[in-house]
């Protein structure tokens, strides 16, 4: 029997050590899911390191402490801050297309400003080459289209004003007339 014991013994460990460690595991997964919390532990990180930075250099330099201290009292509130979050999230809702555009045109400008590498300048430019003179050759149809769309636009507003002042034009010749004619019978003795 005290070799069962031991078994037992064992068993025991192994069981606590598990429940050990799917502790740990549940609460490093817990951890990972809070992204809430878990931004806000990375921004005060960051916001101590800045203001230690700034506390060093208002040190090193001197009078600029006044200065920085007209910076934090210009620094927005959580509250102001977590209201423009919220209009803006409000904007996104009632303009999809507009976050989408917004969306499209930051990831433009951040695909512009990353640098080239030599495989990209290999592979990537003769088909870039090949989509710019397409979008410029599209660009400029599309400009002589409206171009000649604002034309005959012009063209057909002149033509329809031009009618209409002329049967106009016409019947208020017939009126002067009339009245012409009226205006003479009642000068006449």
């Amino acid at each position: 029997m005290g070799h069962g014991s031991d078994e037992i013994a064992d068993i025991r460990q192994e069981i606590e050590e598990s429940r050990e460690s799917l502790g740990e595991a549940v609460g490093a997964l817990a951890y990972k899911a809070d992204i809430k919390n878990r931004g806000k532990e990375v921004i005060t990180e960051k916001k101590e390191v800045i203001m230690e930075k700034v506390e060093t250099l208002k040190s090193k330099l001197p009078g600029v402490g006044d200065a920085a201290a007209g910076i934090g009292d210009a620094t927005p509130s959580k509250e102001d801050v977590k209201g423009k979050m919220q209009d803006a999230a409000a904007a996104a809702h009632d303009h999809p297309l507009a976050v989408t555009v917004g969306a499209a045109a930051a990831g433009l400008v951040a695909g512009l400003a990353l640098p080239e590498t030599d495989l990209e300048r290999e592979k990537i430019a003769p088909a870039a080459r090949s989509a710019r003179e397409q979008i410029q050759s599209g660009a400029q149809e599309a400009v002589a289209h409206a171009k000649q769309v604002a034309r005959d636009a012009a063209t057909s507003a002149a033509e329809a004003v031009k009618q209409a002042g002329q049967e106009h034009g016409g019947k208020l010749g017939e009126i002067a007339q009339g009245t012409a004619e009226k205006a003479r019978e009642q000068v006449k003795p």
